[in-house]
């Protein structure tokens, strides 16, 4: 698969498709999965530096969140497999140990395919509340645009449906494992082709100040007030403000469009 350089800030629109089907993985997340296959002949993997191979050596340690039972053992069984060792399931967050949360190197899959959206979000609130460092990716029915953004809105830092191939599901763990954040392909494309904003909120955008950019790309990245303001050095009531002013000025509704019209900035 063909590796993109990873741009600093990417403007949506101004990918091409070819540039979004193709997923990026760089060395260190690659070294993640090369490390569960010690001593392994293969050469054709690149190495990556050695401090990043300290850094990710360690194996992931996959928390599966699946209410159904045989759903959830099939998802266990392959992902033991295929990238960890260390995999636990539960059939819901409330049932996660806090050893398990604070365990380094550590991601959520949480399955919403048996959950209503009341459901869902009661997930993402317990996350906010009581694990809002813990890395978690969606495994959802659809790759739906505005349910990818809501997930990323509400604490997720990945996103992903049943319609793709099992190994895209095993990269994007690693990915998100690593500290990325993963979105479908197909939810960019759908980002691209939304109409433009409007000359009015053109306008309004360029009053936004260097702190509220710093919070729309955190925001954009799924992360919650609580965790914005510890990264930004700033009271979560601060954070608050800023948001407030950010969706006035894109005359946004909600954080998912505040997401969207944020695109151009």
């Amino acid at each position: 698969m063909r590796r993109l350089p990873a741009p600093s800030a990417v403007n949506v629109r101004e990918l091409t498709e070819r540039q979004m089907a193709s997923f990026y993985f760089p060395d260190n997340y690659r070294a993640l999965q090369n490390t569960r296959h010690e001593g392994s002949s293969d050469q054709s993997s690149v190495a990556a530096p050695e401090q990043t191979i300290e850094k990710v050596a360690e194996r992931p340690q996959v928390l599966v969140i699946e209410r159904n039972i045989f759903l959830r053992a099939c998802i266990v069984r392959s992902i033991s497999h295929h990238v960890s060792d260390h995999v636990k399931a539960y059939s819901s967050l409330a049932e996660l140990k806090e050893t398990d949360i604070q365990a380094p190197c550590t991601v959520a899959l949480l399955s919403t395919l048996h959950l209503n959206a009341e459901e869902v979000d009661a997930e993402f609130a317990m996350i906010v509340n009581s694990a809002p460092r813990l890395r978690t990716m969606v495994l959802a029915k659809t790759d739906d645009l505005n349910e990818t953004l809501q997930a990323l809105s509400q604490g997720a830092n990945g996103y992903i449906s049943v319609n793709v191939d099992f190994d895209i599901l095993i990269q994007a763990l690693a990915f998100v494992a690593a500290g990325g954040t993963y979105v479908p392909a197909q939810c960019l494309l759908a980002a691209r082709d939304n109409p433009s904003p409007s000359a009015e909120t053109t306008s309004s955008a360029n009053a936004i100040t260097s702190r509220e950019k710093a919070v729309i790309k955190a925001i954009r990245e799924g992360k919650s007030n609580k965790v914005i303001a510890y990264e930004l050095n700033m009271c979560e009531s601060t954070v608050k403000v800023h948001v407030r002013h950010i969706m006035k000025k894109l005359r946004a509704r909600n954080r998912t469009d505040l997401a969207i019209k944020s695109m151009d900035l």
